[in-house]
């Protein structure tokens, strides 16, 4: 049992399994654009976001306390430096547009992490602006990248694809924001921060229904997708509060993408 959990700490701290679930998330992409999708594409959704959450988790970690790595730290390490090569050399594979989406991603990346010099901050630590970042990339990296070759940025419902995507991370990102309320710097100036939980709550119904309306009218073949995981998210959301088991977000909250893509999974199938 100790193995096991042992096991199951490494697979939280390592970021697997957000990397999984971001593969989730451009899977249901593929599925709702119907576009087609290489085995590579795939191991770079999943390498990369491997070894960027761990980048954004770990790096000012390792530059201010490099005495303190423990031999699990080692372990992380290893596999996020595994994950940045095989990112590299699948990046190569990519279309011109594709790897362009790919570098702006890294760029936002690189700007929120690490401080462009000794006196400036980095992006991260501007208030307000941690939460849009995040859901810049992740927009950029599950929807821009499968489909850039097969619409045009003119076309109207991909802005709306853009927009629904958008709020659908930030969605996600609100039961996050409420349970670090008392840990996040206040310079972070989160939605909690601002506005309070009651408020950012409420905030996160509008933006359900708001996703709910867009799918209705736009991809009515994942609604069953989308209003599943809209449930679960409305049930975390109204259930966050600022003493709660650190699982529930980083595991529990992190995997209704994997709900997502089984239903859409089952219905490729049948």
């Amino acid at each position: 049992m100790k193995l096991l959990k042992h096991f199951f700490d490494f697979y939280l701290r390592s970021s697997i399994h957000v990397a999984l679930m971001i593969l989730c998330v451009y899977e249901i992409t593929v599925f709702e654009y119907k576009v087609d999708s290489t085995l590579y594409e795939r191991l770079f959704i999943f390498f990369s976001s491997l070894s960027a959450y761990n980048f954004v988790k770990y790096f000012s970690f390792l530059k201010n306390n490099p005495q303190k790595i423990t031999n699990n730290f080692k372990g992380i390490l290893f596999v996020s430096i595994i994950s940045l090569i095989c990112s590299a050399g699948l990046f190569t594979f990519f279309s011109y547009a594709e790897q362009v989406i790919i570098s702006i991603a890294t760029l936002f990346l690189g700007l929120y992490t690490i401080p462009i010099n000794s006196s400036l901050m980095n992006l991260r630590n501007i208030g307000g602006v941690k939460i849009h970042i995040v859901a810049l990339c992740w927009t950029l990296m599950t929807l821009a990248l499968p489909i850039i070759n097969e619409v045009t940025f003119q076309d109207s419902s991909f802005c709306l694809s853009v927009i629904k995507r958008y709020l659908w991370i930030i969605l996600a990102i609100l039961p996050f924001e409420i349970t670090d309320f008392n840990s996040d710097s206040k310079t972070l100036g989160t939605l909690p921060q601002v506005l309070g939980i009651k408020k950012t709550k409420i905030i996160g119904y509008f933006i359900v229904t708001i996703i709910l309306i867009l799918v209705y009218f736009g991809a009515v073949e994942v609604w069953l997708c989308y209003i599943t995981m809209m449930i679960f998210y409305l049930y975390f959301l109204s259930t966050s509060s600022l003493v709660q088991s650190a699982f529930r977000n980083l595991f529990w909250v992190e995997a209704i993408p994997f709900i997502g893509w089984l239903l859409v999974y089952l219905q490729q199938q049948y």
